[in-house]
């Protein structure tokens, strides 16, 4: 049991009731209006092919071995600007969360 707002008068109301208990207004079961839809979304876009998900891991090993090797390059010299440093360390970061969600894109695509 959920609690639902009254589209008329605003009161809180049960989501099993046929009308509100304040204004009367008959409560609807479509959900097109609320902020939450009971149902799930379905998307009509084809799920992508194996090599689609292949390119994408291999493209996020990339990023992740090039932002490793940039941060080990230049990581204890002195006199580096700030800017390489802030851009190493955001390839290593990118890399690391798109080669994470890659792996779980291929997992789930076995399913």
């Amino acid at each position: 049991m959920a609690i639902i707002t009254c589209s008329e008068c605003g009161r809180a109301v049960s989501d099993k009731a046929a009308a509100c208990i304040g204004c009367g207004a008959p409560l609807t079961s479509d959900d097109s209006g609320s902020a939450f839809s009971r149902e799930p979304i379905r998307t009509v876009t084809a799920p992508l092919t194996p090599a689609q998900l292949r390119w994408r891991l291999g493209l996020s090993a990339l990023t992740l071995a090039l932002g490793v090797i940039v941060a080990h390059a230049v990581g204890g010299r002195a006199g580096v600007p700030q800017l390489v440093t802030t851009v190493s360390a955001l390839l290593v970061i990118v890399g690391l969360v798109w080669f994470i969600v890659a792996i779980v894109q291929n997992v789930q695509s076995r399913r």
